[in-house]
């Protein structure tokens, strides 16, 4: 199971008309609740590179207390540079305490041509799993 929700200011504006607050309250029971059903879950927080750093830190930490097994780290709309892709993985090892009960997941588009530094990137950083898609079909391809 991959449950999913969107955590940047755009999204949970326009997207979800939700508060930060209400997102983090759908985090934990939406992981918790699909944790009774599998022994792993994939959890992603939708657009996390346009998230804010300190609420993707505090989301991470939500998601892996409430059952997330593994954590992706979307670029929804594929604009991050490999740098910011490294610095973000970076950043959720070194501040999210909980971090190393999860496999940290990159999910890359393709949008500026960089998915697969972006991924590389993640990998460097200490993703240990890439989503990606094989021969260029794959979302906007």
């Amino acid at each position: 199971i991959h449950t999913f929700i969107s955590t940047s200011p755009v999204h949970m504006k326009h997207k979800l008309q939700m508060q930060p607050d209400e997102v983090m309250e759908a985090i934990a029971f939406s992981v918790t609740r699909a944790r009774k059903y599998t022994d792993t879950l994939e959890w992603s927080p939708e657009d996390a590179t346009r998230t804010d750093p300190d609420f993707l830190c505090a989301v991470v930490e939500t998601a892996i207390k409430a059952g997330a097994t593994t954590v992706n780290i979307p670029d929804t709309v594929g604009y991050t540079m490999p740098q910011e892709y490294f610095e973000t993985v970076t950043m959720l090892r070194n501040r999210v305490p909980n971090i190393d009960k999860a496999v940290i997941s990159t999910h890359c588009h393709n949008d500026l041509g960089l998915a697969v530094a972006n991924s590389l990137a993640g990998v460097q950083a200490g993703a240990r799993q890439i989503e990606c898609t094989i021969n260029g079909i794959g979302e906007r391809a």
